[in-house]
């Protein structure tokens, strides 16, 4: 057997094997829909990835809120939104009948839905998507906001305190008193109404602080009007408040001084990482607006949290730190690690899935080989022999390779479209014809050493099969290439 002969055998098999591993690939596609594995799979590492890496969490209460946090997570609009649902009565039909195919094989095998009242998840979630929706569901954001607004109401009481006392230390004539005890009122006003803009979200926790310094400038400048400069009162007063308004002023200070106001990310998920701490945080939230909605379902949070994800969350915040002083750069920041984090448990994730995938390959194609009887060993003895199927089953090839030079996952039906003629025309060394039947003795019992090498045979074609028709595909046009390059061109007398 020359090796002509030897490429136009294996292009042969491995056109079989293309033909049998495309209807394997839709097999398994159909039971990945049905079955929801892509989106089960998801979720699951979801919820290793929140319980700190381990896929078996032995505390019972621990586990409760690790499900509980991920099914809040897919409830988030964010994260929800990405399950979109094809539109249309047939397309709608069609998903109803997966829904029942896949609770029917939960009631069967005693599963639950992972999904709860949901049938289906996403089977994607972009690393971006994750972050906002994990932060958004732990609101992260309003946590740091409200304890911001508590910090900035007792700082601005703190203020008017310290103004109080140094108008209280002048000795007042009663003409001016009243005068000057109405301009306090102007500036505790002002400081409420400028807070108050804080919270509205109008203006930033540094302009919010400039604002303060400016009506302090300008009370100052309202009461020196009526204490003058040449009095004593009017230069213990003008010394106190110049002072004063230094601390507020100073870039060192007033660094620190918004260091303390807004907590960095670090400090809050250090807080909550810590039972003792967590409590005092939650009290300063709710000591201001203990009926308010926000602050009890930020308290329910906090309770609620995996021990593992505090720990986790707390190490990346400490990663984010950046000397910006702008709290939506530092925000942005963490979130980009949560996004790094997440993706990179992904693509572990993607590697199991892979594994757990080649697997169930393996098991429809062993059952597709026995199904069709495709014996590799039956395959190869029959190419060898029969010359015309080897001459046609390499046509069929060459004219598929030729079409599709450059295979993807969206035209491999355009592949088994090509495949179909021959499958149909050609009389295939598969199935359960009378020459391809296991050999039995006189009394009609299967000899064993037919049925070890029928066995052997159905293995060798599921381990292909489960290789994948990309595999194959990919293979048979780089044997057609060294087949093509080694034929002896045509000369010129052959032609005359």
């Amino acid at each position: 057997m020359n090796i002509p002969v030897i490429l136009d055998i294996i292009i042969g098999l491995i056109f079989i094997y293309l033909s049998l591993s495309l209807f394997a690939t839709e097999i398994q596609e159909l039971i990945t829909t049905v079955l929801q594995w892509r989106a089960e799979h998801l979720k699951k590492s979801i919820e290793v990835l929140i319980s700190g890496g381990s896929d078996t969490v032995k505390d019972e209460a621990e586990f409760e809120r690790v499900k509980n946090l991920t099914h809040l997570i897919y409830s988030n609009p964010i994260v929800n939104n990405l399950n979109q649902e094809a539109k249309g009565p047939v397309a709608q039909l069609f998903r109803e009948i997966i829904r029942q195919l896949g609770a029917l094989f939960r009631r069967i095998t005693g599963n639950e839905n992972i999904f709860g009242d949901k049938y289906s998840g996403p089977s994607y979630i972009p690393g971006a998507n994750f972050s906002a929706g994990l932060l958004d569901t732990l609101k992260i954001a309003p946590l740091i906001q409200s304890i911001t607004e508590s910090r900035l109401e007792r700082f601005k009481s703190q203020q008017l305190g310290e103004v109080a006392k140094i108008v209280n230390s002048l000795s007042l004539d009663k003409s001016v008193e009243p005068i000057i005890q109405d301009g306090f009122t102007w500036l505790t006003n002002e400081f409420d109404n400028t807070v108050e803009s804080f919270k509205d979200g109008q203006v930033s926790l540094s302009d919010t602080l400039d604002r303060m310094s400016e009506k302090l400038s300008k009370y100052t400048e309202n009461c020196q009007t009526y204490l003058p400069e040449s009095e004593l009162n009017g230069r213990n007063f003008q010394w106190q408040m110049e002072l004063f308004k230094a601390k507020l002023d100073s870039e060192s200070d007033r660094k620190a001084l918004l260091a303390e106001l807004r907590p960095s990310l670090s400090n809050v998920f250090n807080s909550i990482r810590q039972v003792r701490k967590t409590q005092e945080t939650v009290k300063e939230i709710i000591e201001a607006k203990e009926d308010s909605p926000i602050y009890k379902e930020i308290k329910e949070m906090i309770n609620s949290l995996p021990e593992s994800l505090k720990e986790s969350l707390y190490l990346l915040a400490k990663q984010s730190e950046t000397d910006s002083e702008n709290s939506d750069e530092k925000f942005k920041k963490f979130q980009q690690e949560i996004e790094t984090w997440f993706d990179r448990s992904m693509d572990r994730s993607a590697g199991v899935y892979k594994r757990n995938s080649r697997g169930i390959a393996l098991l429809i194609g062993t059952a597709i080989a026995i199904a069709t009887n495709a014996d590799t060993l039956h395959i190869v003895n029959t190419l060898s022999t029969d010359s015309l199927l080897r001459a046609t089953l390499n046509k069929y090839a060459e004219d598929v390779v030729t079409r599709n030079n450059q295979p993807n996952q969206d035209n491999f039906a355009q592949i088994q479209k090509d495949i179909q003629p021959a499958i149909e025309k050609i009389s295939l060394p598969i199935g359960w014809s009378e020459s391809n039947k296991l050999e039995v003795d006189r009394n009609g019992v299967v000899q064993f050493s037919a049925l070890v090498s029928k066995v052997c045979g159905w293995l060798l074609t599921g381990i292909a099969i489960s290789m994948g028709a990309s595999f194959w595909f990919d293979l048979l046009g780089k044997i057609l290439n060294i087949r093509n390059a080694g034929k002896k061109p045509p000369s010129s007398t052959d032609n005359s």
